[in-house]
């Protein structure tokens, strides 16, 4: 433990000091001395989490005057505040009342409880029974909504808190809260009310996940979640890992202070188009899930559906003129009802200032041509081409009326479908037509504000650029 070793070293250097006779040194010095002893050893430990609580708090409380413990842990919680929600996007509300109560809980009941508990064997049923209650306590008190999904912070604000909070500390100002509580509100705000809108091809590997969020986050829909594909297990062959779902959407929504899916379209039954989804929801809430007509029948959605957090969530089956509440989107396919499969993938579009955006799903090329004939003067700024760039779909005729200024592939890196295939890229290149690959950029994204739609370049760090030119 990172926490033991700071606090175990603090004590080994003062004693150390002190058998040398140095008599000027003190607690502050040992505290230095242990930062840059760890930062030689291990330089990323400055990106932890508890290694940024451990050294900032334990920096608090010794310059710290004399404080209450009810001042104590306000001031506790002020100062970790900026670090918790640049590293999770989220603040529990009771947070600053379990901190002050923490101190007498453990001292009257944790500790005492594991003492006797390992002393007194005849103790040992009710120290027991004490420590499981206060764990259900715990767990009780995590289950109330008391969660304020924040987000994510610029840096030099979160630089900003924890400099004025320590500032407050020593030399304790109206003015000084005033200037806090006034900066936390507007930094709340300017990432709740975005005035740039976007859509964002995510990274999943093998799969598909894409994001559209109006300006003021008016409306967030999720076009698919992505997934791996999921072969029968006994229950000891299950690993209890994160998929992608958590660690790359749930955590690009969070960030944003998005706690809300409004809706969510999952376009066919492929698990690396819908494997993520029960996962996600563990995260995030699901408001709407739109599907293909006749895909609730499955059992495999079913099963997934019963593995999902969805208390309060509408599911509805969708074909083309049966689609009134769904919203933000177009939908163009399908005509009618079917199994879920390829040929059924909802396809969508989405215009923005211009600037329209077209999601293919895995729908294949004889598909592509019904949906050219249904809609004569279909085209598309942006096209995410179907089936991860395969074969099956982006047949020449239909890339050639679309006439789309950039194309959007999603793909994993070495995936064992060799996607994209050579005929697609070859059919892109005969249209002179530019793409994008998840594989080799990772997550692509283009924001659209009152200057105009440009492309976010993460791959070449080279911050935005315009990508109609």
């Amino acid at each position: 433990s990172l926490s033991l070793l700071r606090a175990s070293g603090m004590v080994f250097i003062a004693n150390l000091m002190k058998l040398l006779g140095v008599r000027t040194w003190n607690s502050l010095n040992s505290w230095s001395l242990v930062v840059l002893v760890n930062l030689l050893v291990n330089p990323a430990v400055v990106f932890s989490l508890g290694a940024q609580l451990s050294y900032l708090l334990t920096l608090m409380i010794l310059i710290a005057p004399k404080l209450s413990d009810i001042k104590l842990g306000v001031y506790l919680n002020l100062l970790s505040l900026p670090l918790i929600l640049w590293q999770t996007y989220k603040w529990n509300l009771l947070t600053m009342a379990l901190t002050i109560l923490i101190i007498p809980i453990f001292e009257w009941l944790i500790l005492p409880s594991v003492v006797l508990g390992t002393m007194c064997h005849w103790l040992r049923p009710l120290c027991n029974q004490v420590l499981t209650a206060c764990s259900m306590g715990f767990a009780l008190l995590k289950r109330l909504p008391m969660e304020v999904v924040f987000g994510k912070p610029p840096l030099i604000i979160v630089c900003f808190w924890l400099g004025l909070t320590l500032l407050l500390l020593v030399k304790p100002k109206k003015r000084l809260v005033i200037c806090l509580l006034l900066t936390y509100g507007l930094t709340f705000m300017m990432i709740h009310l975005p005035l740039t809108s976007e859509v964002v091809y995510f990274d999943v590997g093998q799969g598909d996940a894409t994001l559209i969020r109006d300006k003021f986050n008016r409306t967030v829909t999720l076009i698919d979640t992505g997934g791996k594909v999921a072969f029968t297990k006994e229950k000891w062959q299950v690993r209890q890992s994160k998929t992608a779902g958590q660690t790359v959407i749930a955590n690009y929504l969070l960030s944003k202070g998005v706690g809300q899916i409004d809706q969510l379209v999952l376009t066919h039954q492929d698990s690396d188009h819908v494997g993520n989804f029960p996962s996600l929801s563990q995260v995030i809430t699901i408001k709407q899930i739109f599907i293909p007509a006749g895909m609730e029948k499955l059992p495999s959605f079913q099963g997934r559906v019963r593995q999902a957090r969805l208390s309060q969530t509408k599911i509805w089956p969708v074909t083309v003129g049966n689609s009134a509440t769904l919203r933000q989107v177009k939908l163009l396919h399908p005509f009618t009802a079917g199994k879920g499969t390829n040929e059924c993938s909802l396809v969508l579009w989405y215009n923005l200032k211009r600037t329209s955006y077209l999601f293919m799903g895995d729908l294949d090329r004889a598909n592509e041509l019904v949906l050219l004939a249904k809609y004569p003067n279909l085209t598309a700024t942006v096209l995410k081409v179907g089936h991860h760039g395969s074969k099956t779909s982006s047949d020449p005729r239909f890339i050639g009326k679309i006439k789309p200024q950039l194309v959007i592939i999603s793909a994993g890196r070495h995936n064992r479908y060799g996607h994209p295939h050579p005929e697609t890229l070859a059919t892109l290149a005969a249209a002179n037509i530019p793409y994008r690959l998840t594989a080799q950029r990772g997550m692509i994204k283009i924001e659209t504000d009152f200057f105009g739609t440009k492309l976010v370049d993460f791959a070449q760090q080279t911050g935005t650029s315009s990508f109609l030119d």
